[in-house]
């Protein structure tokens, strides 16, 4: 796509599983933009998700200034089902198979407390940052206690496994209390509906998502409050630009 990525949501399962599978839950630790391996990793994930790696420099003075509130995504120690998880990642992407430690000295461009900088090692799956204005000017304007959700990847090697929804709710939880006190999270994605849906996706030779970005989000509450008639495009084998509708959402929390 030409432009900037729109918001993902999870792929669901295609098929019901017969046993119960205990609900994901993640922790959320802030990426460290003074750490050569929080910078490193960052930029192997988003190698990964084939957007933005080479902006991840220019993050780091975002991060430093509250503008950008990048966190990782990392599997609760709890579950059950960690070390299989974790072995799905690393397989997948070996070049992230070390840990990290958690370092970050700040978080929302304030100081961390000194007992939330744990040291300890964790090892993140994907990564997701709360950002204080729209990453393309001329959309929305920024507004106090509001935080756009952006740069969400969740590893491809766990998809369906309840991670998607296990980060948001994190991030709906942490949101709202120190260091950024928001109201209001807003996020832009590809909309359900738009003229000539079927020929767009049968040109690119893909399936379009069982569930669509703008429903999943929906059902957890989020609104449309702009829609974009072109708003991301991709180009198909014979090199026309196809155009992607997309949708500003946003909740109040």
């Amino acid at each position: 796509m030409a432009t900037s990525s729109p918001a993902p949501a999870p792929t669901p399962a295609s098929t019901p599983s017969h046993t119960p599978t205990p609900a994901a839950t993640v922790l959320l630790i802030p990426w460290d933009p003074e750490s050569p391996a929080h910078i490193e990793r960052m930029y192997e994930q988003r190698l990964a998700c084939g957007w933005k790696a080479e902006q991840v420099e220019s993050w780091r003075e975002l991060q430093r200034c509250g503008k950008f509130t990048l966190q990782w995504v990392v599997l609760s120690s709890t579950d059950p089902l960690y070390p299989s998880k974790i072995a799905k990642h690393t397989t997948a992407y070996p070049k992230q198979s070390t840990p990290l430690l958690d370092t970050a000295t700040s978080l929302g461009g304030k100081p961390r407390p000194g007992m939330e900088i744990t040291g300890t090692e964790f090892m993140p799956v994907g990564h997701i940052s709360l950002n204080t204005e729209y990453e393309e000017p001329g959309y929305v304007d920024a507004e106090e206690g509001l935080y756009f959700i952006a740069t969400f990847w969740i590893s491809p090697s766990l998809q369906s496994l309840g991670l998607g929804r296990a980060s948001m709710d994190a991030v709906e939880k942490m949101v709202t209390s120190e260091p950024l006190n928001a109201r209001v999270l807003a996020l832009s994605t590809v909309a359900n509906e738009y003229e000539g849906k079927s020929e767009r996706w049968a040109a690119l030779e893909r399936e379009p998502p069982a569930l669509s970005n703008q429903d999943w989000y929906a059902r957890r509450g989020y609104v449309v409050f702009k829609t974009v008639k072109e708003k991301w495009s991709e180009k198909d084998k014979a090199g026309k630009e196809w155009w992607f509708a997309g949708v500003f959402m946003r909740k109040e929390i």
